[in-house]
């Protein structure tokens, strides 16, 4: 993150008068370091044109710059940046986590209770696939299911199927509920 520095005109123009073009030029040329030092101190001594002149902490305006991939906010002495790339890591995540919200829209809709155990199916796009994979025991943890299988839903006996989009995937899923003496033996 680097910062920036500018003159607030309508305080140090009054103050400044036609020096106010040169502390300008020389404000805008401050390195970090000396941007920061202002930041943390509140003042700041600058000489232009053999004149000390000295600035205060409401007669500069700090900007922080971002850089690229980051989402970067200032308030006050306070700058937070945030790392904005998603990793494929994050990514596969992102969907598996998308896969159980879907999986739970479907229990809904096909009238499942919260508590029912079930068997999920489903196949898709290669990203969601190895998403699901990878995730597989948190999915199976947080939709109370017994089975995940990679499979054709369709072939799910007694089950409820749909296939979404999530993003620029494709993700085909079929719940079925497994009777409560089925679950048992498992």
């Amino acid at each position: 993150v680097s910062r920036s520095a500018k003159p607030d005109f309508s305080r140090l123009g009054p103050r400044l008068g036609d020096l106010v073009k040169d502390v300008n030029e020389k404000v805008r040329n401050l390195d970090d370091e000396t941007i920061n030092q202002y930041v943390d101190d509140g003042q700041l001594t600058l000489t232009v044109n053999g004149e000390e002149v000295e600035l205060g902490p409401d007669d500069l305006i700090v900007q922080s710059e971002g850089i690229e991939g980051w989402l970067v906010e200032q308030e006050g002495d306070v700058t937070v940046a945030l790392d904005t790339e998603v990793t494929p890591t994050l990514r596969a995540e992102g969907l598996a986590r998308e896969a159980v919200k879907r999986t739970q829209d479907l229990r809904k809709e096909a009238g499942f209770e919260v508590t029912d155990r079930i068997e999920i199916a489903y196949h898709g796009t290669e990203q969601i696939v190895e998403a699901v994979g990878a995730h597989a025991d948190w999915i199976r943890n947080e939709t109370l299911a017994l089975e995940l299988q990679r499979s054709d839903p369709d072939q799910l006996s007694g089950g409820t199927v749909e296939t979404f989009e999530i993003g620029d995937e494709q993700l085909t899923i079929g719940v079925r509920r497994v009777d409560p003496d089925e679950a048992m033996s498992v």
